[in-house]
């Protein structure tokens, strides 16, 4: 069983736990969190969330932040307590932060280097192909 503070959870007349923060409604208001952060002189970690999604708020009210960069994962695991506070006090709820890394899309995001485009390339464009098989060719500097 979930052990959870008093002050977590709000409660109807028909002590039925009603949720602390609504996803969506967080979403509405993440870039304007992201320029508070900035505002208070913690550009490094406002930059660290920009490749940051939020992704679930559960009804006691732990929001889970996905990153798609695993340094900006690790960044903001160590910021995590201040990055808590920050979220609390600008959206005015009791949040307590997960803070998660999505290897998937972090695998979608990375950059390229040259050869892997040349590469790409020489396989798709049967132009390139063309001149690859007939004068040869490499990738030079």
């Amino acid at each position: 069983m979930l052990n959870v503070p008093s002050e977590t959870m709000r409660t109807t007349g028909a002590e039925a736990p009603e949720p602390v923060a609504d996803l969506a409604t967080l979403k509405v208001e993440w870039h304007q969190f992201l320029d508070h952060v900035a505002k208070k002189n913690r550009n490094l970690m406002a930059t660290h969330l920009q490749s940051c999604e939020l992704v679930a708020c559960s009804p006691v009210g732990v929001l889970d932040i996905a990153c798609c960069r695993k340094f900006s994962f690790e960044e903001l695991q160590q910021e995590r307590v201040t990055l808590q506070q920050e979220l609390s006090v600008f959206y005015a709820l009791p949040l307590q932060l997960r803070i998660l890394y999505d290897a998937e899309k972090d695998a979608c995001t990375k950059e390229k280097t040259v050869f892997t485009l040349f590469q790409e390339l020489s396989q798709q464009n049967e132009v390139i192909r063309f001149l690859i098989t007939e004068f040869g060719g490499e990738l030079v500097y």
